[in-house]
């Protein structure tokens, strides 16, 4: 099988990182990165790493900062061009890979494959960057309207895949622009879904997560969230929106977290 790894890079230093761990892999894949119109002078030292040849890297340029949904499809389209028959892991920049991580996830996927013609997405499990502790494993589907994350183990079927790390057929969809963050995976596992796509979660392997922890306390951020939610489940369960309001300001109002609050508020009624 051969395989890109499509990473969307914008302002991070943790890209160069990752990048490393591609290139300690047992099997090593070709990388395809997009940079998300950077202002930080970041992609100056992953230009310098691409030309030392440790790693088969594509960089390719976004005219401006589309979000994550747009950077994706920037890779998928190229990839679609440029190697049709390849398969494509989506892949956030802040994580790392132990080095036997892509063998296993080939390995799994041409299991599967082999098994049934129906088309599929896979990921794996995901654990914490710093704390190397389990943080979910796809079966996360409540922790859209509520925050709460549940483990599973084995090859499971799942309604979501979280966009940190989703390999892809070479004829999947792309995903849907209107997301500029937070939300496009919950809304990009509908359009595979609604492809025929079965969407398919493995402990087999895991990855590493170095997930920011300025989220919770950016008002910017979470008003992104919170718009990107209410836009989710004005889409596919605006029936839902009161009780998942209802369920947001509750639990934040606890928490102390009283701008939190009002941010959820505010962007429920403008959506």
């Amino acid at each position: 099988m051969d395989l890109n790894i499509c990473i969307v890079h914008y302002n991070s230093a943790e890209t160069i990182r990752c990048l490393e761990s591609l290139a300690a892999q047992t099997v090593r894949p070709s990388v395809v990165l997009v940079n998300n119109a950077s202002t930080d002078g970041s992609m100056d030292p992953i230009r310098a790493y691409a030309n030392t040849g440790s790693l088969a890297i594509t960089i390719l340029e976004a005219p401006s900062n589309g979000g994550f949904a747009a950077g994706n499809n920037i890779a998928l389209r190229w990839a679609h061009r440029h190697t049709p028959e390849a398969w494509n892991m989506l892949l956030n920049n802040d994580t790392l890979l132990p080095e036997d991580f892509v063998e296993q996830l080939i390995a799994t996927a041409e299991s599967i494959r082999q098994q049934s013609s129906v088309p599929f997405a896979l990921s794996v499990t995901e654990y914490d960057g710093s704390k190397r502790k389990k943080r979910h494993t796809g079966m996360q589907y409540l922790s859209l309207p509520t925050g709460w994350c549940f483990a599973s183990s084995g090859l499971c079927r799942t309604p979501y895949l979280c966009g940190a790390c989703v390999l892809l057929d070479p004829r999947a969809p792309l995903w849907d622009e209107s997301y500029f963050l937070y939300f496009e995976d919950a809304d990009y596992a509908k359009r595979l879904q609604a492809n025929g796509y079965r969407l398919l979660t493995t402990d087999i392997t895991r990855y590493y997560h170095i997930k920011g922890a300025t989220t919770a306390y950016n008002p910017e951020l979470i008003a992104i969230q919170m718009t990107s939610m209410w836009r989710y489940y004005r889409t596919y369960y605006p029936r839902l929106m009161p009780v998942v309001r209802w369920f947001r300001v509750f639990t934040n109002l606890l928490r102390g977290r009283i701008r939190v609050a009002r941010i959820i508020n505010q962007t429920y009624h403008q959506a």
